[in-house]
């Protein structure tokens, strides 16, 4: 076991759970719920990697966990997020990482994004509900679109229902990092 790097996260649906255990195994490290997770805790570790969903832009816990960080000796400290938008939407995942990190941290802590999906009956209830009103909105939006693109069709279909687009390979650039480091 590799005793000098942490894997903790904090996960709502059930996605950054799934990603953070991926990541522990491949690592072969020590996995906790950011919520058991203390000064005392991270103090023991060279390495922590935090998870948190991305939620209408900000990282669920980053804010807690870039104090508790500020606070210990970690050495190295990485982030990842994940979400349902697709990987391949640079710009907005961008535009996320600029949210939650100043211009020194974007420098400075390396993160990494793992899309993940939707699951609605996970979410909590006013989230689901404000979720399942912009699906509404968003349905709508498309339906009165004179010249709907493939990518409209399919942006109205996987809002309006859970799905999980996760996958192993996501983990991989945060991996490779991590071994590199070793």
């Amino acid at each position: 076991m590799n005793s000098k790097i942490l894997v903790c996260y904090k996960s709502v649906t059930g996605f950054t759970k799934q990603y953070a255990e991926m990541i522990a195994k491949e690592m072969d490290c020590t996995l906790m719920n950011f919520k058991d997770v203390t000064l005392e805790t991270i103090s023991q570790y060279d390495t922590v990697v935090f998870g948190g969903r991305c939620y209408a832009g900000a990282i669920d816990g980053l804010k807690k966990a870039k104090e508790l960080i500020a606070k210990g000796s970690v050495k190295t400290f990485v982030v990842f997020a994940t979400g349902a938008t697709p990987n391949s939407e640079e710009k907005i995942i961008q535009s996320a990482w600029e949210k939650n990190f100043t211009r020194d941290e974007l420098h400075s802590i390396p993160h990494f994004y793992m899309q993940g999906g939707l699951r609605y009956e996970k979410m909590p209830f006013i989230e689901k509900l404000m979720m399942k009103a912009f699906a509404a909105v968003m349905k709508n939006k498309v339906k009165n679109k004179k010249d709907k693109t493939e990518e409209d069709m399919e942006f109205e279909r996987v809002i309006s229902n859970s799905y999980d687009i996760s996958s192993k390979e996501y983990i991989e650039p945060l991996v490779s990092f991590l071994k590199e480091k070793k």
